[in-house]
């Protein structure tokens, strides 16, 4: 190999910390996800998600300079086989309530839509804050961990004991709006902020899981 190939070859040093953030295209995918969750075709739901979780994990560590073997994305990329909360609370719903009903697999969309996001977001936040080996190539081992705590966070970020951070949502320094509109600009702004409170509780969930013990510790 000539000195310049080797100069040229992807190391750790070209590894870009943080890269870019993962911003739309892993809010469209988690839609794509979602999206998939209603189709009425046995088996293409389930391939899809594969497809979609697939891409995510592939685009967030291109991001960073690093790739993945093919038992690490496999590993990464495979539902898991443990139910969290959301998907048993689908479940009970589905047959106890509503059976035959849409909003039964509304919330079966939404669990779904929830890990694959957390997915993309935790792994990214992986790389960026956590990842001590400076190997370009993330192996099966080191998915596997991610993986476990990627799930872990999830059902973690769910528990009601789980404290995150708050976000405090500013004010002019006058207010001349009447009660009626304070009510509905503060209604809105809770709905817009539900995205970023389920993000700073995966965070923290992640964050525990991490401290406890990380790869190669």
């Amino acid at each position: 190999m000539s000195s310049e190939t080797a100069a040229n070859k992807p190391t750790a040093a070209h590894v870009t910390p943080g890269g870019s953030p993962p911003g739309g295209r892993l809010a469209v995918l988690t839609a794509f996800a979602v999206g998939a969750s209603w189709i009425p075709v046995p088996v293409l739901p389930a391939r899809m998600l594969l497809r979609i979780r697939g891409a995510i994990v592939q685009d967030t560590v291109a991001r960073h300079g690093l790739s993945l073997t093919t038992d690490a994305r496999a590993l990464l990329v495979e539902p898991g086989s443990e139910q969290t909360p959301l998907r048993k609370a689908a479940q009970l719903v589905t047959k106890e309530v509503l059976r035959r009903l849409n909003p039964a697999l509304a919330l079966a969309a939404a669990a779904r839509g929830l890990e694959v996001y957390a997915l993309g977001h935790l792994l990214d936040r992986y790389i960026t804050r956590f990842r001590r080996t400076s190997a370009v190539r993330v192996h099966a081992d080191e998915a596997r961990w991610v993986r476990d705590a990627v799930d872990r966070a999830v059902r973690r970020a769910l528990s009601p004991s789980l404290q995150a951070s708050f976000t405090v949502l500013p004010n002019g320094t006058e207010d001349l709006r009447d009660e009626f509109t304070r009510w509905i600009d503060a209604f809105l702004l809770a709905g817009a902020s539900v995205p970023e409170y389920i993000e700073r509780r995966l965070d923290a969930a992640f964050d525990e899981i991490a401290a406890a013990g990380l790869p190669h510790d």
